[in-house]
């Protein structure tokens, strides 16, 4: 007879379905066709190398005897231009290649960086950037071309290829309902993620940091929600600038008995809603296979008191804990 799978992993199956959607929705961006979509050329290569150094290669249509190459972000009005270099390849045809790094305005972002050598950094506004590319020819005449997105050239590896930033800032590389290639940069919402979880005889140490958030708002506590029910318990953390450290011991978990219960943990902030402690942004495409804590057992002050407890982190990345007293005698 045939196995029936065990609800924990219907639910994983069904959290990664609707992950794979998500991460599909995410590179797809729905806006009318504008006037400018057609013609068309279509990258050899488009990506974002670090999440903001994107790369290009453009094979220049045979029917253009291009002098200089430009690659066009937004509309026609007032375009970021970053200049392309032609080379020739050897079967005859010739490239319009370039690289720049790309950073959100908003962002106050270092100028002062050091970038490699021929390297310029361009700042764009918060939005959704079309992508063109332009032909020169000697006589100053200009051909415009649409950019389509291009294919992919191998599949999907271990990690994404546009990662995360430290500063809660994004840019992705997304394409409209018609194939039109896009950058898409912002800011993400404020988030709460784990920086270490160190589990020791008779506590457990989290680190953590608020992302993207003001530096007044760089306060709270730790809040373990029992799932299932309304009771939440709230243990005090220690902030040093945006970072922030709690220790938990049995005693904050409650009165528990012998069933293993699930705590959610939080991040309450005063006059502000909660949010879910996740694990550590990552480029890891599947974080759940990587990162994975064992069972441990807890004492007690009182020294007769014993704790199971294991964190893990939910389908959705969110920090939670296993946990349960052993029966006396064990």
């Amino acid at each position: 007879m045939r196995q029936l799978p065990t609800p924990h992993k219907v639910m994983r199956k069904g959290y990664a379905v609707v992950r794979s959607t998500r991460s599909r929705l995410n590179n797809l961006v729905l806006v009318p066709p504008s006037a400018d979509d057609w013609p068309r050329v279509t990258a050899e290569h488009l990506s974002l190398l670090d999440g903001r150094t994107l790369n290009f290669c453009v094979r220049v249509p045979d029917e253009v005897t291009a002098s200089s190459a430009a690659l066009l972000l937004g509309g026609s009005s007032s375009p970021v231009v970053i200049p392309l270099t032609l080379v020739q390849r050897g079967d005859g045809h010739v490239e319009a290649q370039g690289t720049a790094v790309l950073d959100l305005l908003e962002a106050d972002a270092d100028q002062h960086q050091q970038l490699p050598a021929g390297m310029r950094r361009f700042l764009l506004a918060t939005g959704q950037w079309r992508l063109s590319v332009v032909f020169t020819d000697v006589a100053g005449t200009e051909r415009r071309y649409a950019l389509a997105k291009a294919p992919r050239l191998m599949p999907d590896g271990p990690t994404t290829p546009e990662p995360v930033r430290e500063d809660g800032t994004y840019c992705r590389l997304i394409a409209s309902g018609t194939g039109r290639a896009y950058v898409s940069v912002g800011r993400d919402d404020a988030e709460a993620e784990i920086v270490s979880v160190k589990i020791g005889w008779s506590e457990v140490t989290l680190e953590g940091r608020l992302v993207n958030a003001p530096a007044d708002e760089c306060r709270g506590d730790v809040e373990l929600v029992r799932r299932g029910g309304k009771a939440a318990r709230v243990v005090p953390a220690t902030w040093q600038g945006d970072t922030f450290v709690c220790s938990l011991k049995p005693a904050d978990f409650g009165d528990l008995g012998t069933k293993e219960q699930i705590f959610d943990v939080r991040l309450r902030r005063p006059r502000r809603r909660s949010l879910k402690i996740s694990r550590r942004r990552t480029e890891v495409r599947s974080p759940g296979d990587v990162f994975r804590m064992p069972y441990r057992l807890l004492t007690g002050e009182d020294g007769g008191t014993v704790l199971r407890l294991n964190p893990y982190y939910t389908p959705i990345g969110s920090l939670a804990f296993r946990a349960a007293h052993l029966p006396s005698g064990c």
